[in-house]
């Protein structure tokens, strides 16, 4: 059934009365009524001359007839003035919880997603909402662990900033405990049981409108699957039919076709070619009740028309002896109003960190209105002030070294906000750090003074991470001083040689210079008075023990050195070269003996070299290759510019190589002779010759 249009009967209804043709519904809820606006001509028709269209009053075969109308003549209503604030509270209450609203301010809004404020919504009125529990807040919680005045979001160009007030229990954004920080749409905020949500209306559009697109295009490619399989399956049908014609075509539905009847006068026309105009009738005339046939009032609205202005008039007079508002508020208290700057004062000093500040303003706050500190700032401050001096503290022994009471009184510090916490994560790591460096300082500071039983327990000390170098470096230090000390006793020991040395050849110069008369005796032949001077020397030197045995000793080799002396030149004399080698040996080994320097001894040895050659061709020509290798090494040793030696021993050398090819051709038959043979090798030939080595070999072998 097509709308009713509206009724003539809002005329004169008035804003106290309801109109005669109201919706039943509309009159049970007064609040789905559209609000009517003051410029709005209540008794004006809504069109027309009697508030019908232009083609007159609704047809009752169309419309139905129109249900009569309760009067509300006589009816008051009046609200009492505290219900009308409470109502106008609630009201604007809801509209700052409805996201839905119109507000001035940013697109921004906060969402409870948990505690006794579920499900609650504030939108910005301005670039600044504080929240807490307090009735002075912009947004105003519940919740009883939240502070009075908790946290403050500042909206700016670069988004909306989050800032804790000073609170007790602190502030958490995504599970982080934060004193400030910028938010970003989706971020939670928690502060004791509540839980809110940041909503960035704009990013939330952008959200919504990408999930409306992602739907869209879900839906269309549904559709266009959808539309293919129909098409699909008709064309299938069709093929089955072997006809185009479509079954489903409503043209063909005889059901639909008794519903389109044609007219007696279409029909007799229906030979006729082109369109026939079917003529639409005017729906009658009903009669109006609200009219007289007259045109004038009828008494019925008369009486309506009375009853509105009565109504009137008793509002009037009723709005006239309400009072006009509630009483004006008091005037503030000059100490009231000093202590909230004060607390402020403090909320500041705690943001900025200055505890102690904040702690007297609090005091002197808490001296003009006592219990104005109802969030225990000043004792959440006194805390963080007892957290920042001891961290002071702790920076103080760190400075002064003293590692070990810093640790224990950063241990003891009580536990504070989330700033004072990382202050203290950072405050452990430089203690750790700067004890490990001063630790390697003084490990490094040791290995400076070389001394390992100082340099080893500071290592035990060190991090386990850290000891292996330093181990290895003091192994090393060990073997250097263990190194040095060897070198240090070496020459320990030379210098003491050299010093025992140098006095040895101090006391052989003393004692060579006391028997200077002596060795000038002896040097000139005069042996008898060299010996006399022996006697005269003892008689000096008679508490010194060298000199005393010095001069016994040459009193005895002189006269032995003379006869043996003699006995050489004898034979040398008697050209007894073979014979005089032995006298002339036994005088050069007293001559030695005596230690005396002169030409005496060269003369000696000139003889010596003469007669030990000749002593050494006698034996080799006799087959005695010892005594005939021993005479030719020696006159070699006395002159080794002697040629006649050197060919003695390579004559000598021959006849060892022939001697040990005989031995060694008789040690299977023989291995006693072969084995003396082998040793007369061993004694002639030289040294480092293969026959030598080859004798020493088979000699052993034969040898058991």
């Amino acid at each position: 059934m097509p709308p009713r249009p509206p009724p003539s009967s809002r005329a004169g209804a008035g804003r106290s009365g309801g109109s005669a043709g109201e919706d039943p519904d509309s009159m049970k809820s007064p609040s789905r009524r559209r609000p009517a606006s003051e410029d709005e001509d209540f008794a004006a028709p809504a069109s027309g001359e009697d508030g019908y269209p232009d083609d007159g009053p609704p047809n009752p075969d169309l419309y139905g007839e129109e249900s009569p109308g309760r009067s509300r003549t006589g009816e008051t209503r009046v609200a009492s003035i505290e219900s009308v604030e409470e109502e106008r509270r609630s009201r604007d209450e809801d509209e700052d919880d409805n996201a839905d609203a119109t507000r001035a301010g940013p697109p921004v809004q906060m969402h409870v997603l948990d505690g006794p404020d579920k499900g609650r919504k504030k939108r910005f009125q301005s670039v600044r909402m504080v929240v807490g529990r307090n009735k002075d807040c912009d947004f105003v919680l519940e919740d009883q662990s939240v502070s009075r005045r908790h946290l403050e979001l500042v909206y700016g160009q670069a988004g909306v900033v989050m800032r804790d007030l000073g609170s007790v229990s602190g502030t958490q954004v995504n599970d982080q405990r934060v004193d400030e920080c910028l938010l970003k749409h989706g971020d939670e905020i928690s502060m004791g049981k509540t839980r809110l949500r940041f909503v960035d209306e704009s990013e939330q559009i952008k959200e919504l409108r990408a999930q409306a697109e992602v739907r869209e295009a879900a839906e269309k490619r549904e559709r266009e699957a959808a539309a293919r399989e129909a098409e699909e399956k008709r064309k299938n049908q069709a093929a089955a039919r072997g006809s185009e014609v479509d079954p489903n075509d409503p043209r063909f539905n005889e059901a639909t076709n008794a519903n389109y009847k044609l007219p007696d006068s279409l029909k007799e026309n229906s030979g006729s070619k082109g369109a026939v105009a079917v003529p639409r009738p005017r729906p009658p005339i009903r009669s109006t009740p609200t009219r007289s046939n007259s045109g004038g009032l009828t008494g019925k609205q008369k009486a309506l028309i009375g009853g509105g202005g009565a109504l009137v008039v008793v509002l009037v007079i009723g709005l006239m002896l309400i009072p006009s508002g509630p009483p004006p508020p008091p005037p503030p208290d000059p100490k009231v109003e000093k202590a909230k700057v004060l607390m402020q004062q403090a909320r500041e000093s705690v943001r900025a960190d200055d505890f102690a500040n904040a702690v007297r303003l609090v005091g002197e706050a808490e001296k003009l209105v006592p219990g104005i500190d109802a969030d225990n700032l000043a004792r959440g401050a006194r805390t963080q002030l007892e957290v920042m001096t001891a961290l002071d503290a702790v920076r103080t022994l760190i400075e002064e070294k003293q590692f070990d009471e810093a640790r224990a009184k950063l241990e003891a510090t009580p536990q504070g906000t989330a700033k004072t916490d990382d202050i203290r994560r950072k405050l452990a790591t430089e203690l750790e750090e700067k004890d490990i460096a001063w630790r390697l300082q003084q490990v490094e500071e040791s290995f400076a003074s070389r001394d390992p039983e100082t340099i080893r327990p500071l290592i035990a000390q060190l991090p386990p991470l850290n000891r292996p170098a330093y181990e290895v470096k003091l192994t090393d230090l060990e073997a250097e001083l263990a190194k040095e000390a060897q070198d240090a006793s070496r020459r320990t020991r030379n210098a003491n040689a050299r010093a025992a040395e140098v006095a040895k050849e101090k006391r052989k110069e003393f004692i060579a210079e006391a028997f200077t008369d002596v060795e000038r005796r002896f040097n000139g032949g005069d042996y008898q008075r060299a010996v006399l001077e022996c006697d005269r020397v003892m008689d000096k030197y008679r508490a010194d023990k060298d000199v005393k045995d010095r001069a016994l000793a040459l009193k005895r080799l002189i006269p032995q050195f003379r006869r043996a002396l003699e006995d050489g030149q004898k034979k040398l004399d008697s050209n007894s070269l073979e014979a005089a080698a032995k006298p002339l040996r036994r005088a050069a080994e007293l001559y030695r003996q005596i230690g005396f320097r002169g030409s005496l001894g060269n003369t000696i040895d000139e003889q010596l070299a003469s007669s030990s050659l000749a002593a050494g061709q006698s034996a080799l020509k006799k087959g005695d290759l010892g005594a005939a290798g021993s005479h030719f090494r020696e006159a070699l040793r006395l002159n080794p510019g002697d040629g006649r030696a050197r060919e003695g021993l390579e004559n000598l050398q021959k006849k060892a190589e022939e001697l040990f090819l005989r031995a060694y051709i008789q040690r299977d038959r023989d291995p006693k002779a072969a084995a003396e043979m082998f040793k007369v090798v061993i004694e002639t030939a030289s040294e480092g010759s293969d026959v030598k080595r080859k004798a020493e070999m088979y000699l052993s072998e034969l040898q058991p």
